[in-house]
Parts: C-alpha cells; sequence; structure tokens
C-alpha cells in the first residue's frame, strides 16, 4: 500500500496514531477543566448547507457556476418569474462572497447534534465517558449542493467513542451531565481535503467525501457548560492528503443499519 493510501486509510480507522496528528483521547486529552472555555466557539451556530457545500467545492478547488447554482435550487424554482432575476442577483453575490473569504487553511465549518452519552464510574474512582450516538463507521454528514451529494467524513472521531476519565475528571463530568445522558456535542472542523470527481459508496449511494479535522470537540448541557472537551494541539498542521484520490476512506462492504430517513447527524441513534 501507498503511503498516500496509509495516511488515508487512517483516516478513517485510527488505527496509525503517528499519522492522524491525533493523541488517543483516553490517554492525554484534556478534559472541561482544561481546555479553556471559548463563549464565541460556543455560541456559534452551526454552518449551513451553502457553508459546507462551499466549503467542499473550494477545497477541491472548483470554482463553479453561481449563477447555475442559484437557477438549480429549489428556492429559485419556486419563484415566480418576476422574483428569480432580484434572488439570483442577491444570492449569485452571496455565494461568491462566502467562496472567496472561505480559507482552507484557517476558516472553520461548525456541527451542533444531540447526542446519548453513557457515564460509567469505575472503583477506583475513574470512569468511562461512551458515546451511544454515531457508531458506524465512517461517520460522516451528508450535505447536497450544487448538484453534488457531499460526505464530510469526520477524521478521527472513532477516537471519542469511549474515552476514559482520572478522578478530577469523573467529578467534573458527574457534575455536568444530565441524568438523562443526552448532551449537545460541538464539532470544529477544518477542512483537509476534498474530491469532486470520484464519489465513495457510502450507504449504497455514491457520494463525494470531503474530510475534515477535528479542532475542538466538546460535550455541552443545556446550561452550555463544557461537560468534557479537547482541543487539537496540532491545530495548525494539516495531513499530507491529496485531494484527487479518497477512495480509500471507506471499506469495501458497506456496514448495514444507518437510518437515512433521519436529520445529517443524526443517524445510528
Amino acid at each position: 500500500m501507498s503511503r498516500l493510501k496509509k495516511i488515508i486509510t487512517c483516516a478513517v480507522s485510527g488505527v496509525l496514531f503517528a499519522l492522524s496528528g491525533l493523541s488517543a483521547p483516553g490517554a492525554h486529552a484534556a478534559s472541561a477543566d482544561r481546555v479553556a472555555y471559548d463563549r464565541a466557539l460556543i455560541a456559534k451556530l452551526p454552518s449551513t448547507n451553502d457553508e459546507i457545500g462551499l466549503a467542499f467545492l473550494k477545497t477541491a478547488n472548483n470554482f463553479p457556476d453561481f449563477k447555475t447554482v442559484v437557477q438549480q435550487s429549489d428556492a429559485y424554482k419556486n419563484m415566480n418569474d418576476l422574483a428569480q432575476q432580484d434572488y439570483e442577483t442577491r444570492m449569485v453575490e452571496q455565494l461568491q462572497s462566502k467562496y472567496m473569504n472561505f480559507s482552507v487553511k484557517q476558516s472553520d465549518l461548525i456541527i451542533r447534534m444531540k447526542v446519548s452519552v453513557l457515564f460509567q464510574k469505575l472503583e477506583n474512582g475513574e470512569s468511562i465517558l461512551k458515546l451511544q450516538t454515531l457508531k458506524d463507521d465512517p461517520v460522516y454528514f451528508p450535505f447536497y449542493f450544487a448538484k453534488y451529494p457531499i460526505a464530510m467524513i469526520i477524521k478521527d472521531m472513532e477516537m471519542f467513542r469511549e474515552i476514559r476519565l482520572n478522578r478530577e475528571e469523573t467529578q467534573i463530568v458527574y457534575s455536568r451531565l444530565s441524568l438523562d445522558g443526552y448532551a449537545t456535542l460541538l464539532l470544529q472542523l477544518y477542512a483537509l481535503a476534498a474530491d469532486d470527481q470520484k464519489p465513495v459508496m457510502l450507504d449504497n449511494i455514491p457520494q463525494y467525501p470531503f474530510l475534515v479535522d477535528i479542532g475542538y470537540i466538546g460535550f455541552l448541557n443545556n446550561r452550555a457548560e463544557q461537560i468534557w472537551a479537547w482541543k487539537n494541539p496540532k491545530l495548525g498542521t494539516k495531513s499530507s492528503v491529496v485531494a484527487r484520490d479518497l477512495s480509500d476512506l471507506v471499506p469495501d462492504k458497506e456496514m448495514p443499519g444507518r437510518d437515512l430517513s433521519a436529520p445529517p447527524g443524526q443517524r445510528g441513534q
């Protein structure tokens, strides 16, 4: 297997930690008391479908015909002729501006979703925090933009399904996690690579892969307190993944059992 394919395969399997740019959370991930509370980040709204679609295209070095993109949208098609022209002008300007302002190296993308978390206390006073949601690999969120079915694949997300907590972290998590085990998962993501030429099969659907790295992952309660959080210490270091060869991002065989009727980010519950 070539070095490139090993790096790409690692992005899904998490087998080669040395190439992943991410430490195992059970060993070194900092808990909520060590990750500074970033009020601006925690208050951020989730990225829109347009923002993620434009980030995908820019990462793939694809400068689209924005007029065609707008004309192909459902909103445009459902308008009368008089309204279409004004809508097209405004939306083309907005999309162009968002596209030009997005920086592949610096701009972030935000995902927020409700998840189920299991807190298991151990006899030695430590504990394990288990993410019950997002159990299938690879973890991805589907989007559709400009005729592209996009699979935003979260690199190394599988490492956060089970988090070992020391005694100090255990007390913090215990005091902040709700009794029903539900929390808000907040992901701050950064683009790594995108392929707008060769789709991969996910859930028996051809989708164009958009690989993103985790800059911040946190579980928040309904008071917007950090239950547990981790920041990527290598935030500025991008993996050497080539945007034109992401075909190894998915296993050879599809994993059954995902609920495709659920909204993006809510499958597998």
